[in-house]
């Protein structure tokens, strides 16, 4: 019965069509269409697709089943469909201005590899297999675990520079200390000639050779410090 009102339709359509096709030089166009049905059980098939491969253009078959394309003789066009094999239609060469076709497709029955299924004698040995089940990103977790740990962390946190209010601080300090150290001389008391004087004086007259002064028993003569030494003062 679905057969029979598909050719209904088609002879109908290959009637309308006819007034709407032209001819273009020595070829002319043909108006192909058709259904596209499953095989075993006449069901149409929505959504299939129809190219046709010469001019690298198709079309889609509507949630009838149904389809319409513009084509040349002798043109080979592809069915194809989600499940089911591809199969190619050639346009007839002597055909007139349109063409219908109804397209069985045939499913693709493909050979699986064989699935062996092991079931766990009870439920707590199923429980130990899934504890010890290692997960697709087990060693990216690892490696993010050991990249975010805190010593990682912290070494990380050492070797990034100063932030913006450190410098601060750190450029008004030198500012700071180069106001404070402006006009001032710095003096060294190795360049002094009398701290010398006192210093050499010291080592003619045994004081520094006494060592009961480390003690706190005896104290040079001059009585003073190592600053008042170097700096001649008595």
């Amino acid at each position: 019965m679905l057969k029979r009102l598909v050719g209904f339709v088609m002879l109908f359509l290959a009637l309308l069509g006819a007034s709407e096709s032209y001819a273009q030089g020595d070829k002319k166009f043909i108006t192909f269409s058709g259904f596209v049905i499953d095989g075993k059980t006449d069901e149409p098939l929505p959504g299939a697709y129809i190219i046709n491969e010469r001019a690298g253009r198709g079309t889609l078959t509507n949630e009838k089943g149904y389809f319409l394309l513009n084509v040349f003789p002798g043109d080979s066009i592809v069915f194809s469909y989600l499940g089911f094999k591809k199969q190619y239609h050639i346009i007839p060469r002597d055909v007139m201005l349109t063409y219908s076709a109804v397209v069985e497709l045939n499913e693709d029955a493909k050979m699986l590899k064989e699935v062996k299924v092991y079931p766990f004698s009870n439920e707590e040995e199923f429980k130990l297999a899934l504890i010890e089940m290692e997960l697709p990103d087990a060693r990216e977790r690892a490696y993010m675990e050991e990249n975010l740990s805190r010593d990682n962390l912290d070494r990380a946190i050492a070797m990034q520079g100063m932030s913006a209010d450190q410098n601060y601080r750190y450029a008004m300090n030198q500012q700071l200390q180069n106001i404070q150290s402006r006009g001032s001389v710095t003096t060294n008391p190795l360049l002094n000639p009398i701290a010398w004087k006192s210093f050499i004086s010291s080592i003619k007259n045994g004081s520094f050779s006494n060592k009961a002064y480390k003690k706190g028993e005896y104290s040079p003569r001059n009585q003073g410090s190592r600053d008042a030494i170097f700096n001649g003062s008595n």
